[in-house]
C-alpha cells in the first residue's frame, strides 16, 4: 500500500473556496436566477472552466442543472423539480455590512487572518441579490494599514488555549519573556478575560503568588501549558471598572488628570473620545481643556508627549513634574552633540 498524501494548505485553501462558491451558485440558483457562465465567473472572480466545473460537481451530488434548450451549460438553471430541502437563516442588510466589515478590519498580522481568508465568500453564500454583492464589494472598497503594530500571525493556537483556560477555569504554565529580563520566566497563571486594546492583545489574570491582578501582552508568551488545576475568579475583579479605571492596559490607581491643549489642536482633540470619563472645557483663548479619571502614569506620559509643545498637563502635580523631567531629558540629548556623519548616513 503506498503512503498516504498529505493535503498541503494551498489545496485544502483551494477546495475550500471551492466548496464556498458551489454553495453560492446554488444559492443564486434557487431565487431563480438566470446568470451566463460569464456572469459567474465575474463575479466569483475565476475562470469560466472553473465554473463549469462547479455547475457539474452539483450535479453529482444530485442537485439536477440544466441548460438552454439545447442543452448548453452557458446559462444554468435549477431543474424544475428541485425544491430546497433546508430553511436559510437571512442576514439584513446591516448584518452583511458588519460581517464584511469587520472581515477586512483584521489587518494581515493579526491571528486567525488565514482563517479569514474565505470569511466573505462565505459570507455572500448567506446573501441574495444586491446583499450578496455588497459582501463582496466591500472586499475592493474598504482597505487601510497599521504602523507600529505587532504581530500576532503565529499565535493563534496560543490565543486558542488561553480562550479554552478562560472558559472553562483551568489554570496555566507560562513561559513568560518580560522586557529587560535576559532569559524568560515560567509560573502558574489564572486567565480572566482576553482584552484588544490598542492595536496589542493581552490577558489579565492572577498569579497565585501576587495579590495584584497581573495583564501579559500576548506576543511575550513563550508557552503556555494547561494544567488539570482549576481556579476560581477573584471578587474583586470587574472587567468594566478595569476598563473605566486604565488608560491603556496598566490597571493602576486612578487619578484625576487634567490636560490644555493649544488652540490649534483643539479641534483634534474634540472630535475623539481618549477615555470614557473625559470631560472637555473650552478655554476663552481658543484652547481646550480635557479632564478624566483614569490609571497608568507611563500610558499617560507617552500620550501626553505624543502632542508636543501643544499639550501641557495641569494636573496632578506629580504627573507635570514627570512629564518635564522627560521633555528635559530629550532635550539633553539633542543639545549634546549633533548627530555623527555615520549617523547623518542615508538608509540603504
Amino acid at each position: 500500500m503506498g503512503a498516504r498524501r498529505v493535503r498541503t494548505s494551498g489545496e485544502a485553501g483551494r477546495r475550500d473556496r471551492q466548496i464556498v462558491r458551489v454553495l453560492a451558485i446554488l444559492r443564486i440558483l434557487l431565487e431563480g436566477a438566470r446568470p451566463s457562465v460569464h456572469d459567474l465567473a465575474a463575479r466569483f472572480k475565476t475562470r469560466r472552466e472553473t465554473i463549469y466545473r462547479d455547475l457539474r460537481t452539483l450535479g453529482e451530488v444530485g442537485i439536477p442543472i440544466e441548460g438552454d434548450e439545447s442543452g448548453r451549460l452557458s446559462r444554468p438553471r435549477l431543474g424544475t423539480d428541485y425544491r430546497l430541502r433546508f430553511a436559510p437563516v437571512p442576514l439584513t442588510r446591516q448584518e452583511i455590512a458588519a460581517l464584511a466589515w469587520a472581515v477586512k478590519e483584521s489587518r494581515s498580522r493579526q491571528p486567525f487572518q488565514a482563517a479569514l481568508s474565505t470569511a466573505l465568500p462565505k459570507l455572500q453564500t448567506f446573501a441574495s441579490g444586491r446583499d450578496g454583492r455588497l459582501a463582496m464589494a466591500v472586499d475592493g472598497a474598504v482597505g487601510g494599514w497599521d504602523r507600529g503594530v505587532k504581530s500576532y500571525e503565529a499565535l493563534g493556537p496560543t490565543l486558542l488555549r488561553l480562550l479554552e483556560a478562560i472558559v472553562n477555569h483551568r489554570r496555566c504554565k507560562v513561559e513568560y519573556a518580560s522586557p529587560g529580563r535576559t532569559r524568560p520566566r515560567r509560573f502558574p497563571y489564572d486567565p480572566y478575560r482576553l482584552l484588544a486594546v490598542q492595536g496589542g492583545l493581552y490577558c489579565v489574570g492572577k498569579v497565585p503568588a501576587y495579590e495584584n491582578f497581573v495583564t501579559l501582552a500576548v506576543d511575550r508568551i513563550r508557552s503556555l501549558d494547561l494544567t488539570e488545576e482549576s481556579f476560581t475568579i477573584a471578587p474583586g475583579f470587574d472587567p468594566k471598572r478595569y476598563e473605566a479605571e486604565a488608560f491603556g492596559v496598566a490597571w493602576e490607581k486612578p487619578m484625576l488628570v487634567v490636560v490644555r491643549f493649544s488652540a490649534d489642536q483643539a479641534p483634534y482633540v474634540r472630535e475623539r473620545q481618549w477615555h470614557p470619563t473625559q470631560r472637555l472645557r473650552d478655554l476663552a483663548d481658543g484652547r481646550v481643556e480635557l479632564t478624566f479619571r483614569a490609571g497608568g502614569t507611563f500610558e499617560i506620559v507617552r500620550w501626553v508627549l505624543s502632542w508636543g509643545d501643544a499639550a501641557e498637563v495641569v494636573r496632578p502635580p506629580a504627573l507635570r513634574r514627570e512629564v518635564v523631567s522627560m521633555l528635559r531629558g530629550a532635550a539633553a540629548i539633542y543639545r549634546r552633540r549633533p548627530a555623527s556623519a555615520s549617523d547623518r548616513r542615508k538608509p540603504r
